[in-house]
């Protein structure tokens, strides 16, 4: 909401005529509050950050392309409501403990890892017993996931882990790339 020096009405409209140091002072403090308000509601909206993208077929998909270690992974499946598509990055599944990792037992009903295929997490997804299966490009894995989750669960983008080059190391293009495959569906 835009605010302009004539907009204020009663006793301090008087003062823009007269043009005092009290009421100059008056718009800046009103001026400054207004700034410090549009700045918050800025700092509470991450975009990439558990973000809403769209509803499919009855299929939600969360773009958390923010997420970049553990603890962005524990809050996201924390947050989720539904049974849940993993999509992710991660590798260092001996680093889990053991909340995080109830909770993927609880609620993951198929992971989608995007990146290079590694043993060790052939290895852990196979001793959870969870469906998984591997891509190297984020428009096969959106794919992959959309036609395996059935109707009323989600699809969480989650990486886990910092953006490479593939992403000019920046998660806002990950994330950006992950709505862009959405949206092709």
């Amino acid at each position: 909401m835009s605010k302009n020096r004539n907009s204020i009405k009663g006793e301090y409209g008087i003062g823009y005529s007269r043009n005092t140091a009290e009421v100059r002072d008056f718009q800046e403090l009103l001026d400054s509050r207004w700034a410090g308000l549009n700045n918050m509601e800025a700092q509470n909206y991450h975009e990439h950050k558990m973000e809403f993208v769209k509803n499919i077929r009855g299929v939600d998909f969360v773009n958390d392309s923010a997420c970049t270690n553990l603890n962005g992974i524990f809050l996201a499946l924390s947050d989720a409501t539904k049974q849940v598509t993993w999509i992710t990055s991660f590798t260092h599944w001996s680093d889990i403990e053991l909340n995080l990792l109830q909770l993927i037992v609880e609620k993951v009903n198929h992971i989608i890892f995007f990146g290079d295929n590694n043993e060790e997490s052939r290895i852990f997804f196979d001793a959870l017993n969870i469906n998984h299966d591997w891509c190297n490009d984020l428009e096969t894995a959106v794919r992959i996931a959309f036609y395996s989750t059935p109707s009323g669960d989600e699809i969480l983008f989650s990486p886990g882990i910092p953006a490479d080059a593939r992403f000019n190391e920046s998660t806002a293009e990950r994330g950006t790339q992950f709505k862009k495959a959405v949206a092709q569906l």
